[in-house]
């Protein structure tokens, strides 16, 4: 059966959430419900399905499933949590990214709240969404009807002559970045490979927060999309809380209405037939819906599945592709402006630096100084980016000598970002809350290696207590792991042994968090007491050819040597030892 064939139950309609405060605006909220109960639409509203589960975790799961968003707006911002910094009103505003977005302001309003005021003034500067005035119930009824008549007036002349409904559903379509993709051919070439040479029909793109998973996505499904007659449907699952709600969600993006105890089966069916790539955003949180996935790919034999995680799923058919940090140039290469615009990290800090600053441009005096910011940033996209917004006030060279405190520099990402992406702390901060108590833990003492590090240096500077029952202590290997698994720790091997290694920008991050959970000293002496001890040599070692063995280890551990040798000076901890 094709989509045009497809009979639809009269319940899958289009659904509608409506935003707002409840109290203040409650006749203008039914006026909103008889609105789009007139068109024979589903108004989705906070108050017409109490369940047991928090308001955000509520409102989330709603406008996961919702098509339109109306937003309505008077004098009030709305309540703030504790630990939060937006309202729940603006977090649905923010949620809605890619609906169709309907907002209405009531006029006039004496006692608007500032942040409501800062939140409508971006919205009103934004050219893709309807901003209406309206003075009371009634005249917002008649707008309401009206704009939704159009809006879906619109959508049905997107229908073609041969009666065949476009490719771009009100949910699902793929988002179109606003600015180009700098340094990734290679990659989003080895994906389409992946896809279309090799057959591989799930793809996890994984690597830590901010190294560009997302959008490296879609430039990869917006070249693979003319290869699947059905298109490509684009699901963002960061707003989804918890496992259970991601089959609603992927039926949202599908255009399905379904719900209950059908959702799974209805899923199935409509994608048997289909030769459809879907994609599927930010799957880390929400990894127990795993199985599910795995029961589309079975039941569907023409469904691609591209995810981006920070995590591997551990399913079978699953190719992972490590996203790889932008190249950059090497400490101590001699750079220009002509050899460091080589580099991706370069061209893109160039890039997006131009764009906040118009009067920049790379210079062989400033090229060094660059290439050191993309090098002590690791090559990470978003902190690039974050990085490349502060030249409107510092030029490069004094924005490389604040980069110590880089979690306090690297903030005010753009708006139109999820908040989770507008401040590299608030990156790192989402991984490190999906992690268990003993990974949290372990990435934090992580934090005390100046360079690479072996298993039996992790065993040593781990906190982890014996377990009463010590058959079921989670063994440090199986911890690390976990961190490996989540794009944390790099694994690497030198002279055949396996050894490991954060991201600068991560071990940053790690020291913060070792600050803040008290364990600072415990963890640095314990550092230091394993690497002295390891710098003793032992009887064999202080004749040929043990020396060779012995200098070999001095050389791979030197930068953790040195770190070590430096706290127990400072301590006063470094006796004198006559050989």
């Amino acid at each position: 059966m094709t989509e045009a064939d497809l009979i639809h139950t009269p319940d899958q309609r289009v659904r509608v959430f409506v935003s707002s405060t409840l109290r203040e605006l409650a006749a203008e909220r039914q006026a909103v419900r008889d609105a789009v109960s007139r068109l024979r639409l589903v108004p989705v509203m906070f108050e017409l399905g109490a369940r047991p589960h928090p308001p955000r975790q509520v409102y989330r799961a709603y406008l996961a499933q919702s098509q339109i968003f109306v937003g309505i707006y008077w004098q009030s911002y709305g309540w703030v949590a504790p630990g939060e910094q937006m309202s729940g009103l603006e977090d649905e505003y923010q949620l809605s990214a890619g609906l169709p977005r309907l907002i209405y302001v009531k006029s006039p309003a004496p006692k608007r709240e500032p942040q409501l005021a800062a939140m409508l003034g971006r919205i009103e500067t934004d050219d893709r969404i309807t901003y209406q005035h309206f003075s009371d119930p009634a005249e917002l009824q008649r707008l309401v009807e009206n704009d939704l008549a159009v809006l879906l007036s619109e959508r049905f002349a997107m229908v073609s002559a041969s009666g065949v409904l476009d490719q771009a559903p009100l949910a699902g379509a793929l988002p179109v970045p606003a600015t180009p993709l700098v340094g990734r051919d290679h990659e989003a070439k080895a994906i389409a490979d992946l896809v279309l040479g090799e057959g591989a029909r799930l793809v996890n793109l994984t690597g830590p927060g901010g190294v560009g998973k997302t959008r490296l996505a879609l430039e990869a499904a917006s070249r693979l999309g003319a290869g699947f007659g059905d298109g490509v449907r684009f699901a963002d699952l960061a707003p989804v809380p918890a496992a259970e709600l991601v089959p609603a969600a992927v039926a949202a993006a599908l255009g399905l209405s379904t719900s209950g105890s059908r959702v799974i089966t209805d899923l199935e069916t409509y994608l048997r037939p289909r030769r459809l790539l879907l994609v599927l955003d930010n799957f880390e949180h929400v990894r127990g819906a795993a199985p599910l996935l795995a029961g589309l790919l079975s039941a569907a034999p023409g469904l691609v599945a591209l995810v981006t995680s920070r995590s591997v799923l551990r399913l079978g058919g699953e190719h992972e592709f490590p996203v790889p940090a932008l190249p950059f140039p090497e400490a101590g290469a001699e750079t220009d402006a002509a050899v460091a615009q080589t580099y991706a990290a370069v061209r893109l800090f160039v890039e997006r630096a131009h764009a906040a600053a118009p009067e920049f441009k790379l210079t062989d005096a400033n090229a060094a100084a660059v290439a050191q910011i993309c090098r002590r940033l690791d090559g990470l996209p978003l902190a690039i980016e974050l990085a490349a917004v502060r030249v409107r006030l510092l030029p490069p060279q004094a924005l490389l000598a604040r980069l110590s405190d880089r979690m306090g520099l690297l903030t005010g990402g753009a708006q139109d970002l999820p908040e989770r992406q507008q401040t590299l702390r608030n990156t790192l901060d989402w991984s490190f809350g999906l992690l268990s108590p003993a990974a949290k833990a372990l990435l934090a003492r992580l934090g005390v290696f100046a360079d690479s590090f072996g298993l039996p240096a992790v065993e040593a500077v781990s906190s982890a207590p014996a377990a009463a029952d010590p058959d079921r202590a989670v063994p440090v290997m199986d911890t690390l792991g976990s961190l490996v698994d989540d794009s944390l720790v790099r694994p690497e091997t030198r002279g055949g042994q396996p050894r490991f290694r954060l991201l600068d920008t991560i071990r940053e991050y790690a020291l913060d968090r070792l600050r803040y959970d008290g364990d600072w000293t415990e963890a640095h002496d314990r550092h230091a007491a394993y690497y002295l001890a390891l710098a003793e040599p032992a009887e064999p070692e202080l004749h040929d050819p043990g020396q060779l063995a012995w200098l070999d280890r001095l050389e791979t551990e030197h930068d953790n040597l040195v770190a070590a040798t430096s706290w127990s000076v400072d301590r006063g901890q470094l006796k004198r030892r006559c050989v």
